[in-house]
């Protein structure tokens, strides 16, 4: 008798257990967001879990339904219930989105189009996200990775396509980091909020440049108000932008750590980059390790050239201006790390972190107008470097 109920404990802990893992690997859908455009729209679909999927063309004639399994799946219960059908979009060629049953836990998304055209999927972390982008026309724009062509002077110079082509520069748009409920870094001493730095030196430089030039400049947030990372990528992609620049302020644990460094999109290396990159991504150092087949693969779809020069050209004439004023500017060079809000851009994109504000001199200097102005005044003769590198005006 005492063996038979050993085995019964031990069956039931058994099955306890099975029970708790196989809970475990339940996938809660929380959400299903969309940014859209005329002829752009940027879908992000909120997850408990990573999961990875397979999408698949509905075989009808006219092509106009696009669909995906999401196993192991149930409605979490934030989902809201307006969405628990169908979300209506009908911007660009994406009319709808469907959600449905496919057994007990495996839930159906199927987008409706006009007609499926171009679109990318990629996933990002900590949350778990999937995003697609779908774009309504066709035409793939030159990627701008380097390919060799051949030069009477030097056969092995390296051009991308885009300065083979003579491409310009038009649009800009500036994305002050942080914002609303989101303050980034914060210098309590000095009473100083990244998101209200970062906003301050952005509409400095926006109206730098409408003041020297004619370009057309865009802000991604004019006042304080939130903004995620995924919506400030799309509101450059559906202004069709030609550069992407994204304005934050640094801060590290030793508060000796100061100067100027301006990073690309790619998989870093550098433990430095991928804290850094990990603050900015409000996510963790191990999760940023964890993406790097991620990453890897988005950069393969990045103006990641471009995007290198840019920040070469935007880092050199920064340390330039701030130190023709100030003392103790130092030069943290150009890097490469994973930052989320540049995942997805379809033009030159690139993030500066302009100062530390956990620094005492430069939160001091952060404080003051003039400091402000200059570094804006530094972005705006790095944007004219690279614009001139390409041959233009």
């Amino acid at each position: 008798m005492k063996k038979f109920s050993i085995c019964i404990i031990i069956f039931l802990t058994i099955n306890t257990f099975l029970s708790s893992f196989k809970q475990q690997k339940i996938v809660y859908l929380k959400d299903i967001r969309y940014y859209s455009y005329p002829d752009y729209t940027r879908v992000v679909i909120d997850l408990s879990y990573p999961i990875k999927i397979k999408e698949k063309i509905l075989p009808d004639q006219n092509k106009t339904r696009l669909y995906f399994d999401l196993k192991d799946c149930k409605l979490s219960s934030q989902y809201p219930d307006e969405k628990t059908r169908e979300i209506i979009i009908d911007s660009g060629n994406l009319k709808k989105i469907r959600t449905g049953e496919r057994g007990k836990y495996t839930r159906r998304i199927v987008f409706e189009f006009g007609h499926i055209e171009k679109y990318n999927k990629f996933y990002l972390v900590s949350p778990f996200r999937i995003v697609f982008d779908i774009f309504q026309d066709k035409t793939e724009e030159p990627s701008t990775y380097n390919t060799p062509i051949t030069s009477p002077k030097n056969l092995e110079n390296n051009y991308s396509i885009a300065r083979q082509l003579g491409l310009g520069v038009h649009r800009i748009v500036i994305d002050p980091g942080h914002g609303g409920k989101d303050p980034g870094a914060i210098n309590r001493k000095f009473n100083i909020y990244e998101k209200n730095v970062t906003l301050d030196i952005a509409k400095r430089l926006k109206s730098i440049i409408k003041k020297r030039s004619t370009y057309e400049v865009i802000l991604t947030r004019e006042n304080d108000r939130y903004i995620s990372l995924e919506e400030r990528t799309a509101i450059a992609n559906s202004k069709k932008a030609d550069l992407f620049i994204s304005i934050h302020l640094n801060s590290a644990p030793r508060k000796s750590a100061r100067g100027v460094e301006t990073f690309y999109l790619s998989f870093a290396s550098d433990p430095w980059a991928i804290r850094v990159a990990a603050q900015e991504n409000a996510t963790s150092t191990k999760n940023i390790n964890e993406m790097k087949s991620i990453i890897e693969q988005i950069v393969k779809n990045t103006k990641i050239s471009e995007s290198k020069i840019l920040s070469n050209c935007i880092q050199k004439n920064l340390v330039t201006q701030l130190k023709s004023k100030y003392r103790k500017i130092n030069n943290l060079g150009v890097k490469k790390a994973p930052f989320y809000v540049l995942v997805g851009a379809r033009m030159p994109a690139v993030l500066a972190e302009v100062s530390f504000l956990s620094n005492s001199q430069e939160a001091k200097r952060l404080k003051t107008s003039s400091y402000r102005y200059e570094i804006a005044n530094g972005i705006y003769y790095g944007i004219m470097s690279y614009i001139k590198s390409l041959g233009k005006k």
